[in-house]
Parts: C-alpha cells; sequence; structure tokens
C-alpha cells in the first residue's frame, strides 16, 4: 500500500490540473465526525484529512464530537469545514444554510442489505407487530443507541410515527450508548421497546443466548444508505474541486474511502466515493425531521 506522502503527491498532481490549492493560512480547517465505543474513527478519518488538506493548502484538525447530534449541531453553527456524517446527522442538517453534500460510500451488497434497523419488543410484552405498539398504553420504554444514530433510533421512531395509530402516549426514549447495550437494556428488562440496527441484533441471536427471554422482532426496516461528506461552503477549501476529487478515480481518494470504511461498519467493504444523489434522500430527509423532533423531547 502506497504511503500517504506518495498519495500526497499525486493528488498534488491531479490538483495542479483543477487550479491548485489555496494559499495556508494560521487557523486549521476542521474536518468533523463523532465518536462511537471500540472504534478508532480518528485513525479512519487520517486519509480524507491528507485529501483535504492537500486540496486547501491548508493544516487539517480532526475533531470528533459525542455523538450524531452534535456534529449535525456543530455544522450548523459553522464550525466544521468538512465532515463524514451517518445518515441521522444528515437527515438534522440538510436543512442548515450553507452546506453542500459531496459524495457518499456504497459497501459491498452484503453489508448494504444488512444495514437495516430493527425496532424488538420485550418478550411477555404482547407486542407482535409495530400496529400493536400505539395501542400498548402509557409508559413505554424505548431503548435507542445515541442522538441521531439513525439505525439506533430515528428510523424507527419515524416508523412508529407513521404506524396505524402512531406513538404511544408518554413513550420515553433513553440513549444506551451502542446498539449492543440498547438490546442489553431490553434484555435485562430495563426497557420495552429496542431501536438498533440488525447486525448487533443479527450477532446476538447467533451467540445462542438460550437462557434469556428472547425479544420479538416487531418491525424491520428496508436496507438504509449511508450519510454523505458534506463542505460548508464558507470554508477555506474549495466544495467542488473536493467533491472533483473524491469522486474521481485516483489512489488517494480510494485511500480515504477505505479508511472511512474501517471506521464505520455499516459501510464495510466500500472502496471508492460516488456523487451524492439527492433523490436517494428526499423523502428520508422529511420522515427523519419528524423522528428527530420526538426523540430530542
Amino acid at each position: 500500500m502506497k504511503s500517504l506522502r506518495t498519495l500526497s503527491r499525486l493528488l498534488a498532481t491531479i490538483l495542479a490540473a483543477l487550479g491548485g490549492p489555496a494559499a495556508a493560512s494560521e487557523a486549521p480547517l476542521v474536518l468533523g465526525s463523532y465518536s462511537y465505543p471500540t472504534l478508532d474513527r480518528t485513525g479512519a478519518l487520517m486519509p480524507l484529512a491528507g485529501v483535504v488538506e492537500t486540496i486547501a493548502g491548508q493544516p487539517v484538525e480532526i475533531r470528533l464530537y459525542k455523538d450524531p447530534d452534535a456534529i449535525a449541531d456543530a455544522l450548523a453553527a459553522g464550525e466544521v469545514d468538512v465532515a463524514v456524517l451517518n445518515l441521522g446527522a444528515w437527515l438534522r442538517a440538510a436543512h442548515a444554510p450553507g452546506l453542500v453534500p459531496l459524495a457518499t460510500l456504497v459497501p459491498s451488497p452484503e453489508v448494504q442489505d444488512r444495514y437495516r434497523a430493527v425496532l424488538l419488543a420485550r418478550q411477555g410484552s404482547g407486542l407482535s407487530q409495530i400496529g400493536d405498539i400505539a395501542g400498548a398504553g402509557p409508559g413505554l420504554r424505548l431503548a435507542a443507541v445515541l442522538r441521531g444514530s439513525t439505525s439506533g433510533g430515528l428510523v424507527q421512531i419515524a416508523a412508529l410515527t407513521t404506524a396505524g395509530g402512531g406513538l404511544p402516549a408518554r413513550l420515553t426514549v433513553t440513549y444506551a450508548g451502542s446498539h449492543e447495550a440498547a438490546l442489553a437494556m431490553l434484555v435485562d428488562g430495563h426497557a420495552d421497546l429496542a431501536a438498533l440496527a440488525e447486525t448487533p441484533w443479527r450477532t446476538w441471536l447467533a451467540a445462542g443466548n438460550d437462557a434469556t427471554p428472547k425479544p420479538v422482532e416487531v418491525w424491520r426496516s428496508e436496507p438504509l444508505p449511508s450519510g454523505p461528506v458534506v463542505c460548508r461552503v464558507l470554508s477555506r477549501i474549495n466544495c467542488e474541486r473536493l467533491a472533483a476529487v473524491l469522486v474521481g478515480e485516483n489512489p488517494a481518494s480510494e485511500a480515504a474511502a477505505q479508511g472511512i470504511a474501517r471506521g464505520w461498519p455499516e459501510l464495510a467493504g466500500a472502496e471508492r466515493f460516488v456523487a451524492y444523489d439527492g433523490a436517494r434522500y428526499a423523502a428520508l430527509i422529511a420522515a427523519g425531521k419528524a423522528g428527530h423532533d420526538r426523540t430530542a423531547r
């Protein structure tokens, strides 16, 4: 594998044809995203940071926020120049002024098919399908993952909102911090419902937890698209130039794509960026706003 120095030289050649980088200034640009337990997202973002630095002619600081909502807020506040978002953060940030979605990653077909959201119910709750939940009575407890997590909260809340009967009265949402922790809350009896991605749920099933009451899968989404790389148009980086480099066929872009794929399990197997397709996201952006409004209560 070529070193980042070699990739930078190759990218510099590409940029020369595109007009070259901007003149350097003192303050570093900010490449932002959000952290997640057990994943080295700083390392995953380093190849992309090298691309941004070479294009802009500026030093780049990688800044990780606590959750998808926090990075969306930072973008809206103008604190971040370029960001790697999950779908949940993009659904929230999509209406913020001055943000341009540049490119997305497409995982392997097997991983894409598994990137779904599931809604689980506690064994013995009497819930067997999503339509049962609205009439289950007040005070249901939902274990979600993080504020702004796509597969760990937003998609399920949006589905509940549009299901027959809508949301149950006085639904309370607790953020467990990870998909596995949300499932554990349900299994341990500390929640009545759990919102998480399909892969951790399948992993739990494959582990053969025979002594534990098995949760009931009441709903499963279609495969979800990934969030985009976005750029702030008032930044010191040329967003159009960055988009052209990311979707182009060059070693630096491929290294950046593969680095991100290592830090986001839902993107495993992705090898290159593709241009952002707004048509895939329009309905999700509308539904996601309703879902976020519910989880932010």
